[in-house]
C-alpha cells in the first residue's frame, strides 16, 4: 500500500469539479459521434475525465481520492452530459460504484484503489446472478445486463442472490468486487439510445471471490455496516445512485433543448417559408419544456442538499422520509425531462428523424436513460401516493 499521508496530500487541494468538467466538454463533444458509432465511450473521452480529476471525487481519501460530498459528483454528471450523454453516463455509473466500493474492507480497498485513485469500476448493481458461499469466499455464476463502461475498468461491482452452498449462509443477497478479466463480456448492446455507453452483458461461470471482496447487500446499501468508513459511504446507495442518474438525464435534456432552440431559430416552413420561431405553438412548447427541465434540475439540486445534509449529521441509515423524498425527486426529475423532450421533438420536423440529427439522438438517449429501473416513475409515484395516504411504501426504497 502506498504511504497514506502521501496519498492524502495528493487529494488535499480543492477540486473545482464544475470548472474541470466544463473545460473538457468540447473534447467529449468531439469524441461523442465515434462513441455512438463504436457503441462504447471513446477511450480518449474517458481519459479526459480521469485526467481532469473527476473519477477520483468519490474515491477514499486514504488512497489519494478526494472523498468529496456526493453533490459534487452529481453536478459533474449534469455538466459532462452537455458534451456527451454517454460519457456522462459511464462517468456516473463508475463513480456510483466507487461510492459503493468505498464501504468495503481495507483489504479490498487496497486491491482496487492502491496506486490508482482514478480507477473506473463498471458493473451492474441489480442482483441478476447467483453466489454460493464456500470456504473463505464465494462462487459467482450468472449473467448481468447493462454493464455500462465495461470496456474501461479493471474491476467490476456485481450484485447476486445467495443460493445454497458449501457453507450455511442467511444473507439473501451479496455484492461482490470482481476483476474484469475474470468475466466474459457478451456484446449485446444494440439499442434505441445511449449506444455510446457500451452497456454490454457480463457473464460469470464459477468465479471465486474472496470474502474481503463481498458484502451483504442490505447493510451495504443502507450504510449501517460495521467498519470505519466515512460519512460519504454511509449514505443510501439507491438514493445516491438515483440522484446521479437524474443528473445525467438533466444535463442531457439541457443539451438537447439548446440544440432544439438553435435549430428552430433558423427553421422555416417548407411550403410557406414562414419562420418556425414565430409560431405560437412552437413558443408554448419551448416555454413549457424549458420550465420542466428547470424544475427537474431544481429537484436534483434539492437532492444534493438532502444528501450533503445527511453526510453532515451522519445519521445511519438515512431516515425513511428523507430517503423517500430523494427517490421521488430523482424519478420525477427524470420524468419531467422525458416529457419536455418528447414535447419539443414532436415539433422538430421530419429532418429530426435522420440519424445525422442531434435531435434524434437526444430523443433516443433520453428515452433510453429514463427506462433505468432506479427511476421507474410508476413505482415511485405509487410509493409516494401510498406514503401520503398513511400506508407503507409498498417496496423498499
Amino acid at each position: 500500500m502506498q504511504d497514506a499521508q502521501t496519498q492524502a496530500d495528493r487529494s488535499s487541494d480543492p477540486v473545482d469539479a464544475h470548472a474541470a468538467a466544463l473545460a473538457i466538454v468540447p473534447e467529449l463533444a468531439e469524441h461523442s459521434p465515434r462513441s455512438e458509432t463504436d457503441r462504447m465511450v471513446a477511450p480518449e473521452a474517458m481519459a479526459a475525465i480521469r485526467k481532469a480529476g473527476l473519477s477520483r471525487m468519490l474515491a477514499p481519501r486514504a488512497f489519494g481520492g478526494a472523498e468529496l460530498p456526493i453533490s459534487t459528483h452529481i453536478r459533474s454528471c449534469i455538466d459532462l452530459a452537455r458534451g456527451c450523454p454517454a460519457a456522462s453516463w459511464v462517468h456516473m455509473v463508475c463513480a456510483a460504484h466507487t461510492y459503493v466500493v468505498g464501504r468495503y474492507p481495507q483489504a479490498c480497498l487496497e486491491e482496487v484503489f492502491d496506486g490508482d485513485p482514478d480507477v473506473l469500476i463498471p458493473g451492474a448493481l441489480a442482483p441478476q446472478g447467483s453466489a454460493r458461499k464456500v470456504a473463505q469466499g464465494w462462487v459467482l455464476d450468472g449473467r448481468w445486463q447493462f454493464g455500462s463502461g465495461v470496456d474501461h475498468g479493471p474491476w467490476l461491482l456485481l450484485g447476486a442472490k445467495v443460493v445454497p452452498g458449501d457453507v450455511e449462509c442467511a444473507i439473501p443477497a451479496v455484492h461482490l468486487v470482481v476483476p474484469t478479466d475474470a468475466i466474459t463480456v457478451d456484446d449485446t448492446w444494440f439499442t434505441l439510445g445511449m449506444r455510446g455507453s457500451g452497456s454490454k452483458d457480463l457473464v460469470a461461470e464459477g468465479v471465486f471471490v474472496p470474502d474481503h471482496r463481498a458484502m451483504s447487500t442490505r447493510e451495504l446499501f443502507r450504510g449501517d455496516f460495521e467498519g470505519d468508513a466515512g460519512p460519504l459511504y454511509r449514505l443510501p446507495v439507491m438514493g445516491g445512485l438515483a440522484s446521479m442518474l437524474a443528473g445525467t438525464i438533466v444535463g442531457t435534456a439541457q443539451r438537447g433543448m439548446d440544440s432544439f432552440i438553435a435549430a428552430t431559430r433558423v427553421r422555416r416552413e417548407v411550403y410557406t417559408g414562414a419562420e418556425k420561431a414565430s409560431k405560437p405553438g412552437i413558443q408554448m412548447r419551448v416555454a413549457e419544456s424549458l420550465g420542466e427541465i428547470e424544475l427537474a434540475e431544481s429537484l436534483v439540486l434539492k437532492n444534493c442538499d438532502l444528501l450533503d445534509a445527511a453526510m453532515q449529521t451522519s445519521e445511519v441509515p438515512v431516515g425513511g422520509e428523507t430517503n423517500a423524498s430523494i427517490r421521488w425527486n430523482a424519478s420525477y426529475a427524470s420524468e419531467l425531462c422525458r416529457r419536455a423532450t418528447e414535447r419539443v421533438y414532436a415539433a422538430a420536423g421530419a429532418g429530426a428523424t435522420h440519424d445525422r440529427s442531434p435531435l434524434q439522438r437526444w430523443f433516443r438517449d433520453i428515452n433510453t436513460a429514463c427506462h433505468h429501473a432506479i427511476v421507474d416513475f410508476d413505482s415511485l409515484r405509487e410509493a409516494r401516493g401510498r406514503l401520503a395516504l398513511g400506508l407503507s411504501a409498498g417496496a423498499p426504497l
